[in-house]
């Protein structure tokens, strides 16, 4: 399996309410729809106390391998996706891993 993890931090101008149902309501139904896309996990941040996290959310996206993920991106959903992805984020870093299961 492919996976790709990205760091997402939200526009300054949404709470992190905002942000959530943004994210869990209109964005993750638009990237589902993605193919090759074998599985998408959404990880709200929770704030530490007294201060502003450095990310306010941590997506995955599972792919069979690297070239279902490229073909993923490029097609018409995954270019909605990555355009939409500019409604509620402000900065995203992305890692690409291959993912092992130990337990």
């Amino acid at each position: 399996m492919f996976k790709m993890i990205i760091l997402l931090t939200k526009k300054e101008t949404m709470s992190d309410d905002e942000f959530a149902r943004y994210w869990l309501d209109v964005h993750a139904p638009l990237a589902k729809k993605m193919p090759g896309l074998r599985k998408y996990m959404v990880n709200l941040v929770q704030r530490p106390p007294n201060r502003e996290p450095d990310y306010h959310g941590v997506v995955e996206l599972w792919f069979d391998d690297r070239e279902n993920m490229k073909k993923a991106f490029v097609s018409p959903e995954g270019k909605l996706t990555q355009k939409d992805s500019e409604s509620f984020t402000s900065r995203m870093m992305t890692l690409y891993t291959e993912e092992h299961t130990i337990t």
